[in-house]
C-alpha cells in the first residue's frame, strides 16, 4: 500500500509495541534504510490547526504498516 502525508499508520517500536502515528511525507532513503517521517496524532492535528509543519521523527520503513482507508 503507497504511503502518502496524511495516512494513518500502524508503526511497530524496538520493543515491540504498536503505535498509531500520521505519515508526514512517503518513504524516503534514511542514511542506511528507507525510512517514513511519522508524528502523534495530537501533533498532526497541533500543526493543522497553527498551519505549522509537525515535529516528527524518521521510522524504519519496514516497521510502518498503512491503515485501509475508511
Amino acid at each position: 500500500m503507497k504511503i502518502e502525508r496524511g495516512d494513518l499508520l500502524d508503526v511497530t517500536t524496538a520493543s515491540g509495541e504498536v503505535v498509531r502515528m500520521r505519515a508526514m511525507n512517503g518513504p524516503v532513503q534514511g542514511h542506511d534504510f528507507p525510512v517514513v517521517w511519522v508524528c502523534t496524532e495530537s501533533e498532526w492535528e497541533r500543526a493543522t490547526k497553527t498551519d505549522e509543519e509537525p515535529d516528527g521523527l524518521p521510522w524504519p520503513l519496514d516497521a510502518v504498516r498503512a491503515l485501509a482507508a475508511t
